[in-house]
């Protein structure tokens, strides 16, 4: 967690530094003086989880241990609503969805020698519902980088009570990042990148309705389960 807060903010130090180096005409002048604007969001992200194995053995005495194997890219798409504050803060509201999904690899062990192993999807629609505080930092030319954190729940709308995981349908999550305002003849284009932090315990215990009876063991090997989204987006305003 230091380590990424390092790099992001080292990043949005150099960006401001490199972006002040030359003159250039302006444009949209105006366009941060507004009370209010829209915007809507592009992007992709990739899902992750944070596992802690329960360390619970199985039926034949096997304990499974769990990891994500890597995850793969998911879409971002969204709305953008901005309240100027101040000159460098704004208060905002972006409702996202987020397409993805996240394999999960178990590895069985039995006498501290592994027996088996196994692989299962945990597919997810995520609609966040976050507001952020938006801290900007001078205007350079035609640029203007800025720092993001904001918090809110997070919502899955791809439960399938048949599956071998099943996670919770709601979580609460913060978000900070780094971005950079880049201001073209008729709109803001704002790359940007964000971590996103569950802190529920996601794994959903009461599975009346699994498929198969045999596969609650997987649930049985997760003691904590926490959800994490890095994000990259591209915002036009």
């Amino acid at each position: 967690m230091k380590k990424t807060l390092l790099i992001l903010f080292s990043l949005f130090a150099l960006t401001c530094a490199l972006l002040g180096q030359k003159k250039e005409v302006l444009n949209l002048q105006q366009v941060d003086y507004k009370p209010m604007h829209f915007g809507f969001v592009l992007g992709l992200h990739t899902q992750d989880f944070s596992l802690q194995p329960s360390g619970v053995a199985d039926a034949n005495g096997v304990v499974w241990n769990g990891e994500v194997a890597s995850p793969s890219p998911g879409f971002t798409v969204g709305m953008i609503t901005d309240f100027r504050l101040s000159e460098y803060f704004s208060l905002r509201f972006i409702p996202t969805l987020n397409f993805g999904d996240r394999n999960i690899t178990f590895a069985g062990f039995k006498d501290g020698v592994k027996v088996d192993s196994y692989t299962t999807n945990v597919l997810s629609t995520l609609v966040s519902l976050p507001f952020y505080l938006k801290y900007r930092s001078l205007r350079l030319n035609n640029y203007r980088p800025y720092l993001i954190v904001g918090a809110g729940p997070m919502f899955d709308l791809a439960r399938k009570k048949d599956l071998d995981i099943l996670l919770k349908p709601v979580d609460f999550c913060i978000e900070f990042g780094v971005g950079c305002d880049c201001y073209l003849p008729f709109f803001k284009l704002a790359p940007e990148f964000k971590m996103n932090i569950g802190f529920n315990n996601m794994i959903e215990r009461d599975r009346p309705m699994i498929a198969n009876e045999k596969n609650i063991k997987y649930t049985e090997a997760i003691s904590r389960l926490t959800s994490r989204l890095f994000i990259l987006t591209f915002n036009f305003e």
